[in-house]
Order: structure tokens, then C-alpha cells, then sequence
């Protein structure tokens, strides 16, 4: 990759490289993720985080089969807060969290002010971490995944480059765990993109 170029980027973490053995957040992954950002802002590029993961880092607090969404909601609020905390021991300078909900981004003032406050984060030199309010979240207000979140924040940052880490080894039409009819997209066009959030 030739990051010389970039000068700002987004960058999506999933669940499964937080919270990889169920117990709590791990920084197994994160760790060189975190050493990149670093590389990253000493070559001046500007670096946003998406970061998913405050129900699989909170569920170990509540012991056994939950199926309840309060319940999964309460794992997030207590997950955001360890989340949060294992990122801020990976940096040696200051990290700020927004929360966000589908509502946030469809409505124009709200998604100004998104913006605005993206960009004063990155002027002053903090790190924004950017997660779904699971904690708030109805099927009504939800983005749908952090892949789909960190496009929409590579668009409200104007970012050059959205980088996805994951547990999947590319971007398919569905999820290949789950869906055997699932195919690899090798290119990706952000227009159609785009087109397919505003329809969907």
C-alpha cells in the first residue's frame, strides 16, 4: 500500500479481532493495527477508527445463552467501556469516542455536525473511535453492520482510503460463513456503493 499518498483514512476493526476468545477485549490484533495508526500519523495521515465490538467485549460480564436484546444491549454499554479502555492503552496520545445511530447519518443537521466535529477531533490531534450506540439501537435506527458504518464515515471524513480488518479474507455479496451462495467482489465501485445504501 502506498500510504504516502493518503492523507486521511478510515479504518474498521470487527468484533471478532477485539474479542477474540470470548472473554473480553484481547490486544492479540490490535496491537500491530494500533503500531500501523501510529505509522501512520507520523507520516501526517490523519487516521479515523471504527470500532466494533462492545457486545462481543461485554459478554463476558452476563454468564450464559442470552437471547434478550435489553440484555445485549446492557454487554454493549459495559463492552464499550473496556473497549474503549484497551484501545487508550495502545496509544500514547489522546483517542475520543462518538457514538452514532442510523438517524445520526440520514439526517442532514445531524450528519453536519458529525462532520464537524470528526474534523475538530483530527485538527487538535485526537483519534477518533466511532462505534454504533448499540446501547440505544432499535432495528429502526440501525446502520446494519460496521462495514456499512465506516463507509458512511469514510464519506462524512472525506477520507482517501477505507481500510476493513477482519476475520473474512475479502468483501463478498453476503457473509461466506453463513451463506454458501456467497461471492468474492474483487472490485468495488463507491458510486454503486452509495447508490445501494440510499435505495436500501
Amino acid at each position: 500500500m502506498q500510504i504516502s499518498k493518503w492523507k486521511r483514512i478510515v479504518i474498521k476493526v470487527g468484533s471478532a479481532l477485539i474479542a477474540p476468545h470470548g472473554n473480553g477485549c484481547s490486544s492479540h490484533y490490535l496491537l500491530s493495527i494500533a503500531q500501523f495508526i501510529v505509522r501512520c500519523r507520523e507520516q501526517n495521515i490523519e487516521v479515523v477508527l471504527v470500532s466494533s465490538g462492545s457486545i462481543a467485549a461485554g459478554s463476558h460480564l452476563f454468564p450464559g445463552e442470552v437471547k434478550n436484546i435489553a440484555t445485549k444491549k446492557a454487554m454493549a454499554a459495559a463492552g464499550q467501556t473496556e473497549m474503549m479502555a484497551t484501545w487508550d492503552k495502545l496509544f500514547d496520545f489522546p483517542t475520543a469516542q462518538i457514538l452514532l445511530t442510523h438517524a445520526d447519518l440520514k439526517d442532514r443537521e445531524r450528519y453536519t455536525s458529525v462532520r464537524e466535529t470528526l474534523f475538530s477531533l483530527l485538527e487538535y490531534g485526537l483519534l477518533p473511535i466511532v462505534n454504533e450506540n448499540d446501547t440505544i439501537v432499535t432495528d429502526k435506527l440501525k446502520v446494519g453492520d460496521n462495514d456499512n458504518l465506516s463507509a458512511m464515515i469514510a464519506t462524512a471524513a472525506d477520507a482517501d482510503a477505507l481500510i476493513i480488518c477482519s476475520d473474512i479474507d475479502g468483501l463478498y455479496t453476503a457473509n461466506p460463513q453463513v451463506d454458501k451462495k456467497a461471492k468474492e467482489i474483487h472490485v468495488a465501485c463507491p458510486e454503486g456503493l452509495i447508490d445501494l445504501y440510499l435505495e436500501g
